[in-house]
């Protein structure tokens, strides 16, 4: 009987979707593949991973591309921005974040070191971007708008979430006006939020979390 079921009625072929997640992190600030301090040409910056990037885009739709942190802080062409903007030389956009609209980003995870600048460069530089800023354990009275704790695409018909998580360790190396009005939840403590609220949302389980950005070891 049951294998006259079988027969008659064959379970329908699992159709396979590949995804390739693209990420980049501690980019700190270099757009070309240059070193400004050994003034050498140098294996980093934007430049260098949006050329991996459209390789890959080449070779197939099914993308999703994060950065996981540590983004606007750290050369000579973000801190002589910052300076010039800072002191009103400049309107322009932050040049990490045109670069990396440019290049399609889906999300970025916030880094330590985007807090270095100050919460009003931090909300400056975000609002450059044309892709949500992740962090799902920063929490904020309200000084800063809260971040996105997670990123919900669907690619190729199959749901993806990408959730954001800041190394909690910030309070021990940030200046405390850098940070005025935040504070920081265990990473473990804000997945588990994260991913009850994906479920409660779109019905999104474990097995669906493609990817949960690691927070930047704070270097």
């Amino acid at each position: 009987m049951l294998a006259a079921l079988a027969q008659t009625a064959p379970v329908p072929a699992v159709e396979r979707v590949s995804v390739s997640v693209l990420a980049t992190t501690d980019m700190h600030g270099f757009v070309y593949a240059y070193d400004y301090f050994t003034k050498r040409p140098a294996a980093r910056g934007l430049a260098a991973a949006a050329t991996l990037v459209e390789q890959v885009r080449r070779e197939t739709n099914n993308t999703l591309l994060v950065d996981c942190g540590d983004t606007i802080q750290g050369s000579p062409l973000t801190s002589v921005y910052q300076l010039d903007r800072r002191e009103g030389r400049t309107h322009a956009p932050e040049p990490m974040m045109l670069a990396m609209s440019r290049i399609g980003y889906d999300a970025m995870v916030v880094g330590n070191h985007e807090f270095n600048f100050g919460l009003e460069s931090l909300a400056a530089a975000r609002a450059g971007a044309r892709f949500p800023w992740l962090s799902a354990n920063t929490e904020t009275d309200g000084t800063l708008a809260a971040f996105a704790p997670y990123l919900l695409k669907t690619v190729a018909g199959v749901k993806l979430a990408v959730i954001g998580i800041t190394t909690p360790a910030i309070p021990q190396w940030e200046k405390p006006e850098n940070i005025r009005g935040l504070s920081w939840l265990a990473p473990v403590d804000a997945v588990a939020r994260a991913l009850a609220a994906l479920d409660a949302r779109a019905g999104v389980g474990f097995e669906d979390v493609a990817a949960a950005a690691p927070y930047p070891p704070g270097c």
